[in-house]
């Protein structure tokens, strides 16, 4: 038999060897892989991951092209990506969307690079990531990280970020900014007489009340710690509206709370500081507002007190 047929049918039967090990690697990667025509963005191949994620059938999605399933949005970074395709043959990793059959979205990563196919055709083969789980893990994270554990209303670290925000919007727009703290009166005689997983359902029932007693986005609700509790009530033109909310606040949180067949009466506090009166920077309208928060406390009738120039004013 003649060696040089031989060894081209071996060099075949490689190629075919070759050619079979990538289709399955291609088809079976949990990894997303797809192939789109360079000029049209019209999709030549995918793989079952990418059709899983995204809910399409293969017919479905070989008729589409990779506009029709990327946000609007990210039109801008599409064409930026496609220009670093042109000049250096390859992109990424960047991250977007995609959007499924339903209509929903999801985060990808995705990288790619562009070759010649047998037809003489210029393609792009992406290799495509769903990060779905990686972006809830990392967004539970970041929830955790900026709220209270015990009523998921944002804490101290949250309200720090948001305080400076609030400080420099209203710095900008020649506005008032209102710090309240409040502290509940006789909080541990609760914890004393029912124990303290009744103590933390009653913390859970006042933050709630609390963010019931104000009415605007703007507005934050915090936890430092404890028994204290804080409202940031930014963008005011004067001080009445701090009084109606702190009234307001009162009324609410001295309802009887029901707890496991325990009626429990509670009041509380308020210390008020209001920027830029009292301080432009956290610590000053902090510290004053907690100043504010003593002196309510020995108040007769009053539960809320506006610190004034190292005294304090209180208001009805």
């Amino acid at each position: 038999m003649d060696k040089s047929f031989d060894n081209l049918e071996e060099s075949q039967l490689k190629l075919l060897r070759s050619e079979e090990k990538f289709r399955l690697l291609f088809e079976l990667s949990p990894v997303g892989m797809a192939m789109v025509d360079h000029e049209t963005g019209e999709f030549l191949e995918v793989n079952d991951s990418v059709l899983k994620s995204t809910g399409y059938t293969k017919e479905e999605f070989l008729n589409l092209s990779y506009w029709d399933i990327t946000p609007k949005k990210y039109e801008k970074q599409e064409l930026a990506q496609i220009k670093e395709l042109n000049e250096t043959g390859r992109f990424g990793p960047n991250e977007k969307e995609y959007i499924r059959k339903d209509g929903s979205r999801f985060p990808i990563k995705i990288s790619g690079f562009s070759l010649i196919d047998v037809d003489g055709r210029k393609v792009v083969w992406g290799i495509i990531e769903d990060i779905s789980q990686a972006k809830a893990h990392e967004e539970k994270m970041e929830h955790l990280a900026l709220h209270d554990p015990l009523t998921d209303i944002p804490n101290r670290r949250f309200l720090s970020q948001r305080l400076e925000q609030d400080i420099a919007f209203c710095r900008r727009s020649n506005k008032l900014l209102a710090v309240l703290i409040i502290d509940l009166d006789k909080f541990k005689p609760v914890n004393d007489t029912f124990g303290h997983s009744i103590g933390d359902i009653l913390l859970k029932q006042v933050a709630k009340r609390l963010q019931e007693s104000i009415n605007r986005k703007t507005d934050t609700v915090a936890r430092l710690g404890g028994d204290e509790f804080i409202i940031l009530l930014p963008g005011l033109n004067s001080i009445d509206g701090v009084k109606s909310v702190s009234n307001n606040i009162c009324e609410n949180l001295k309802l009887p709370y029901e707890i496991k067949k325990h009626k429990i009466s509670i009041e509380a506090s308020i210390g008020i500081s209001i920027y830029p009166t009292h301080g432009t920077k956290e610590l000053s309208l902090m510290k004053h507002a907690d100043i504010a928060l003593y002196v309510a406390k020995d108040l007769k009738g009053i539960c809320f007190s506006i610190y004034e120039n190292k005294k304090t004013k209180t208001q009805s």
